[in-house]
């Protein structure tokens, strides 16, 4: 049964790690995510947990929801990590709306107390406390009055586990986590039955699958702490089956049930150390340094390691699914941003349904916290159906105005969304690479057709034009698929919807001579499947491109440079535009040309 409390009900949902920071606010039915890094323009927001960051994800949720100031409300802020380092920060404070950097902050308006609260909360180790009532006797002040404020914590993976269940479709499922570190352990399992969490196995501290992918993105050359594991699955389909590489991962990584370990060969003392790395870089002929532009000296390890790590994710699925306690699996944590390994779940596990959220990471735990808390602990009604992805903030109309006119941009406005998107279709259709931003920003680390770059998956070419000339980025790196959903089967063997371009299919043999631009060296493609449900003119252009050239496609990848976030605000986006190969712009209705 839901709260019958009538005041307002506020849930700011923090997911606070070192990486991949994010912030989430649940006010009654709306919903708002939104990552750090997007506001920062600092790619995974490394080190930027703190809230002094936030309060712009929180100034975006207000400004665009018109809600200003929040008053008369039940607040609730929940932290999603706790480590025991944090806490020591709480012995420096006796009273954190005392200290100077909070004093600071505790300036003029709501937001600044809001974040004050946010600030306080962390550095006093997530402990529920009471704040001090904010100032209210200064001129200007905005006073959050009758509003109340406190402040909880949320396990690490059971904030993923939330994340997975209720942005899915499924009333009951089999949860899978499987992450780098998470608080003790990084891979757990859950069974999800009349709105509980059972915990099915919980795999000992010391094994984690993402620290080991982690580790051999390093030997392949690429920095883990940028986020470069993408390099790996992508530099894997040009690599060649090594038996012996392969092998020292599968013979290492061993699957039990529900449970991982790292077991040593016979005769070693541990399955991963100095003496083992040794053997590795041996068997690949040395491990790249960052600086050897020879990429593919790199290959066949990522594509051995690739597939021993899918291997361990479709088998521990499939004894998750040999339980009977479901048929459907919701698999969360940064594992599951493996699209190469998801593929491969539901033809080869048992499972009939996956649901992996838009956010897997630990920037989706913000939005786990704000879920956990609405309907695990108040009981408010789950919608049915996955959840939209576009949960973050719009552009801001005014200042796109101001841009184009002090800016002196050619453009012109269509307010008609047919003809919209018929003068884009045509464009694309002409070999043009257009950057489309439309509505709400997609929550996580794909672009979905709201912040993308959209282009003509027949030329042969495009992937190398826009890798050179857009994106600046390396050769192997892909290009995705943004396919209407009724198309799917035509194109992809074993089809399955892919609404968040979390998984990655293989192509009919017969089709890949008519995308080239979105087929991968291995016959693949990392598709979205689009409706007009969520994003009905994102739906439209793709009919349009489809009327004009037979083809249900386009190319669609997100709309940044390589090692930048997605774009945020307009600056952001003219920026990219007018530094890069793109031919078009559209924010909005408005068409922008160089």
């Amino acid at each position: 049964m839901g709260s019958q409390n009538s005041r307002r009900q506020v849930i700011l949902g923090h997911g606070n790690t070192w990486h991949d920071p994010a912030l989430a606010v649940g006010d009654g039915d709306r919903v708002f995510a939104e990552s750090i890094e997007r506001h920062t323009q600092c790619k995974r927001g490394i080190e930027m947990t703190r809230p002094w960051y936030s309060w712009r994800a929180i100034k975006a949720f207000l400004s665009q929801e018109g809600e200003w100031p929040v008053s008369e409300a039940d607040v609730v802020a929940i932290s999603t990590w706790t480590r025991p380092e944090t806490q020591k920060l709480s012995q420096l404070l006796d009273n954190p709306s005392r200290h100077p950097i909070i004093a600071l902050l505790a300036g003029s308006t709501l937001l600044e107390q809001v974040s004050t609260n946010l600030l306080g909360w962390t550095l006093r180790g997530h402990r529920p406390r009471p704040f001090a009532p904010p100032r209210t006797d200064s001129p200007g002040v905005l006073s959050p009055l009758g509003t109340t404020w406190r402040s909880k914590t949320l396990g690490h993976q059971l904030a993923h586990a939330a994340n997975a269940v209720y942005t899915s479709p499924f009333e009951e499922c089999v949860v899978m986590i499987v992450d780098g570190y998470g608080e003790g352990t990084a891979l757990s399992l859950y069974h999800f039955s009349d709105n509980r969490f059972e915990l099915l196995s919980e795999v000992r501290p010391g094994v984690s699958l993402g620290l080991l992918y982690g580790l051999v993105t390093q030997f392949c050359g690429f920095n883990p702490y940028e986020g470069e594991e993408w390099k790996v699955m992508g530099l894997a389909a040009y690599g060649e089956y090594r038996e012996e590489i392969y092998r020292f991962f599968k013979d290492r990584v061993v699957v039990d049930g529900l449970e991982v370990d790292f077991r040593p060969p016979a005769g070693a003392k541990a399955a991963f150390d100095s003496i083992a790395w040794r053997e590795l870089e041996h068997l690949t002929g040395g491990f790249r340094h960052p600086d050897d532009n020879d990429v593919r000296r790199s290959a066949d390890l990522a594509h051995n390691f690739q597939r021993s790590f899918a291997d361990v994710i479709v088998e521990l699925a499939r004894n998750a699914a040999d339980l009977g306690l479901s048929k459907n699996l919701a698999y969360v944590g940064g594992c599951a941003l493996n699209s190469a390994a998801n593929g491969r779940i539901v033809p080869e596990s048992g499972f009939t349904s996956l649901h992996i959220p838009c956010a897997p990471a630990d920037d989706g735990n913000a939005l786990g916290a704000v879920l956990y808390e609405k309907h695990t602990l108040r009981g408010d009604p789950v919608p049915s159906g996955p959840m939209s992805p576009y949960l973050g903030s719009r552009i801001d109309r005014s200042r796109l105005e101001q841009v184009l006119e002090l800016g002196r941009l050619r453009h012109s406005q269509i307010s008609d969304e047919s003809e919209l998107c018929e003068e884009v279709a045509d464009r694309l259709a002409a070999g043009r690479i257009v950057g489309w931003v439309q509505g709400r920003a997609e929550f996580g680390p794909r672009a979905l057709g709201n912040r993308s770059i959209l282009a003509d998956p027949r030329a042969p070419d495009m992937k190398e034009r826009i890798n050179n000339l857009v994106k600046f980025r390396e050769m192997y790196r892909p290009l995705a698929p943004a396919i209407l959903v009724e198309y799917v089967d035509e194109y992809f063997e074993q089809a399955q919807p892919s609404y968040y371009m979390e998984r990655t299919l293989r192509y009919r043999p017969e089709v890949c001579d008519k995308v080239p631009g979105v087929v991968h060296r291995n016959g693949t493609g990392r598709l979205q499947t689009v409706e007009d449900t969520w994003n009905p003119r994102f739906h439209r252009l793709l009919q349009a491109f489809h009327i004009k050239t037979d083809i249900p496609i386009l190319l669609n990848t997100s709309l940044n440079v390589m090692g930048k976030p997605i774009v945020h605000s307009v600056e952001d986006a003219v920026a990219v535009f007018f530094s890069t190969g793109l031919d078009d712009l559209v924010i909005d209705d408005f068409l922008i040309e160089k």
